[in-house]
């Protein structure tokens, strides 16, 4: 049955890394082809898939693992010159300082990506962890840590007592049927050949139909059908 549904479907055998996007997309697909209840199913077979390879596969990581490169030295020392010279230059006027800015920007991004710099805005090192840290150093690279802990403290309470007060409005709803039978919905209409300004695309999909969906005598849409983007984009042209 699933793989009818993924010929019909026209979807396409994925036997690589996708990333965020892609996943977004692919997501949207599914939706605009099989509905919101179906995709839900594929999603849940998904994610039990992922947690038991995650779980069969595994992966550790060690201090030892953390590699440093041989020119890390020499990028660092070129690093500071570059903006040593450009300090200098905007103390005697030769650099605007939307332009020193700019440069101290590209600077510090190069030395983060390479080396992990951890900066503050009084202070500056360039060191890793494996490699050591003074004790002003180290202050100053637990502060993200410690800022971290105080505001779980801080928030543990806040999150408790809207905890409570969720769940003491969700007890009193209860879930009898899944389709109560309902005649009531938003009505749509369009205006000159369009939908109105205020209904887009991303308004309608997602939704269920209330009532059949009619083209002159053919109906194109049922009641109680999940509005995917292709029959959204259908009704904007309506």
């Amino acid at each position: 049955m699933e793989v009818l549904m993924a010929k019909r479907a026209n979807l396409v055998f994925h036997n690589k890394v996708i990333d965020g996007t892609a996943i977004k997309r692919l997501i949207s697909r599914l939706i605009d082809h099989f509905g919101m209840a179906y995709t839900s199913q594929i999603l849940d077979q998904v994610k039990t898939l992922g947690f038991q390879q995650a779980t069969a596969t595994s992966i550790s990581l060690g201090i030892d693992d953390l590699l440093t490169i041989p020119s890390k030295g020499w990028l660092v020392q070129n690093a500071e010159q570059q903006s040593l010279i450009l300090e200098k230059h905007y103390h005697y006027g030769n650099v605007h300082a939307v332009e020193k800015l700019r440069q101290s920007i590209e600077i510090w991004y190069e030395r983060i990506n390479v080396r992990s710099t951890r900066t503050n805005d009084r202070f500056t090192y360039s060191k890793q962890l494996r490699e050591g840290l003074s004790l002003t150093e180290y202050i100053i690279s637990c502060y993200g840590a410690r800022k971290g802990v105080v505001d779980t403290v801080v928030r543990t309470s806040d999150a408790g007592y809207l905890m409570c007060r969720l769940i003491e409005v969700v007890q009193h709803i209860v879930v009898r049927r899944t389709d109560c039978g309902t005649t009531r919905g938003i009505s749509v209409s369009p205006r000159n050949g369009m939908m109105s300004e205020r209904i887009s695309i991303q308004t309608l999909i997602g939704r269920v139909l209330a009532d059949n969906i009619y083209m002159g005598l053919q109906c194109i849409a049922i009641r109680n059908q999940d509005i995917g983007i292709r029959l959204a984009n259908r009704f904007i042209t309506f």
